[in-house]
């Protein structure tokens, strides 16, 4: 792929954290409300916020906490939310589980990583290009041990999959640098990949 940003590929729950004015609510892929369960992770996302309104995309996984660097964790599925994006963003419902296994360990430290920012302060960035989301997001939280923002990087990749590598990744995912944020529809700009060889 052409001037693809490429982002370590995070395992654990994929969620979409809703941020206003001091309160968050993390909704799984599958339109869960799973803020109590993760309370600790909601309340630092509510501190970390820099704006009054946020809808993130993100992962709730160990990798991000020093305590498990290199622990891998299985995949919940294919990195699909959009059910919890109609949710968050139209404000439609679809039937809830009473419960799902959840592909987390809940006795280690748990943070939420954040890989794409879909509204700031009111204002819908899902046709904006993936780099100037990155920007955005970058300037949206106060990063901490609970609450982290993915790294990304552009070609030549080498040093990065080395890091990557070295901190238990083994896969990456690769992204059209313009391309926009598509809830609800497949993205062929978008694709996970083995990281190469170092």
């Amino acid at each position: 792929m052409r001037d693809a940003v490429i982002e370590p590929s995070w395992t654990g729950l994929r969620v979409l954290a809703r941020v206003e004015t001091g309160s968050t609510k993390l909704v799984d892929e599958d339109g869960i409300d799973c803020t109590d369960e993760f309370a600790e992770v909601a309340e630092a996302l509510s501190a970390a916020a820099l704006a009054d309104e946020l809808i993130l995309d993100g992962y709730l996984t160990i990798e991000a906490t020093q305590a498990t660097v290199g622990v891998s964790q299985p995949l919940p599925g294919a990195p699909s939310v959009p059910e919890a994006m109609r949710q968050l963003l139209v404000g439609t419902r679809r039937p809830r589980r009473a419960e799902r296994d959840r592909p987390l360990d809940l006795e280690r430290p748990i943070a939420f990583v954040s890989v794409d920012l879909l509204v700031v302060d009111g204002t819908r960035l899902l046709d904006v290009p993936l780099l100037e989301r990155k920007r955005l997001l970058d300037g949206a939280l106060r990063v901490g041990e609970l609450v982290r923002i993915t790294p990304y990087c552009r070609a030549p990749i080498g040093q990065y999959v080395s890091t990557w590598r070295s901190l238990g990744f083994r896969e990456m995912v690769c992204k059209g640098s313009n391309s926009h944020y598509l809830p609800g529809a497949r993205n062929d700009e978008w694709s996970i990949m083995s990281l190469p060889a170092s």
